[in-house]
C-alpha cells in the first residue's frame, strides 16, 4: 500500500491468494503453528464462497455470524468474537479471554473470580455483563476497558489523572517534563 514513518504497510491477501500459499511457505514467513489453520481456513472459506460469504454474514444477527465463523478450523469464539467486532459491525460482540475475564471479576461479578475456566457459559455470562451495563455498543466499551487497563496504558493513565488531581493538564505537564 505504501510506507509511512520508514514502515512499509500491505494489503491483506485475498482468501484466492491465501489458499494458494502452502503451509511450508507461510512458516518460513513466520507464522508458525498458525501456517496449518491459515491453509486449512482459506480452502474453508473458498468453498463457502470466498470473500462474498464473509461480507454476507454482516447480515447476520450477532449469534448466527460468530457460530459461522466457529465453523473455520481452529476459530473459537474469542477469535469468532474479535471478527464480528472488528470486521463485521457487531458492536454487541464481546471478545472474552482471561484478561477481559479478570476486568469483568473485578469490576462487574467477584462471583466469577470462583471459576476455574472460561467455559461457554461463564463466556456468554462475561459478555452478558458488559451487555447490559453498555448496551448496543458495549464491544467497544469492552475494548476501552482492555486497553486501558494494560500496564502500557495504564500508566499513562495513572500520569494523566494524577496530574489532574494536581490542578493541572496532561498536555501542560508533558511540555514541562523532560522525556
Amino acid at each position: 500500500l505504501g510506507t509511512h514513518g520508514g514502515h512499509s504497510f500491505y494489503k491483506f491477501p485475498t482468501v484466492e491468494a491465501l489458499s494458494k500459499v502452502s503451509e511450508e511457505e507461510l512458516r518460513a514467513l513466520g507464522m508458525g503453528y498458525r501456517a496449518k489453520f491459515i491453509v486449512k481456513t482459506a480452502a474453508i472459506l473458498l468453498d463457502k464462497g470466498g470473500r462474498g460469504w464473509l461480507m454476507g454474514l454482516r447480515e447476520l444477527p450477532h449469534m448466527e455470524a460468530r457460530e459461522a465463523l466457529e465453523e473455520l478450523h481452529g476459530v473459537g469464539s474469542k477469535v469468532a468474537d474479535c471478527v464480528c467486532l472488528f470486521s463485521l459491525d457487531k458492536h454487541q460482540a464481546i471478545p472474552v479471554d482471561t484478561h477481559v475475564w479478570q476486568i469483568t471479576v473485578r469490576d462487574f461479578d467477584p462471583s466469577l473470580g470462583k471459576v476455574k475456566s472460561i467455559t461457554p457459559t461463564v463466556y456468554q455470562r462475561v459478555g452478558d455483563l458488559h451487555r447490559g451495563r453498555y448496551g448496543d455498543y458495549a464491544g467497544w466499551a469492552h475494548t476501552i476497558l482492555f486497553a486501558a487497563d494494560l500496564v502500557r496504558f495504564k500508566e499513562r493513565t495513572d500520569e494523566a489523572l494524577r496530574s489532574r488531581s494536581e490542578g493541572g493538564s496532561p498536555a501542560k505537564k508533558a511540555k514541562t517534563t523532560p522525556a
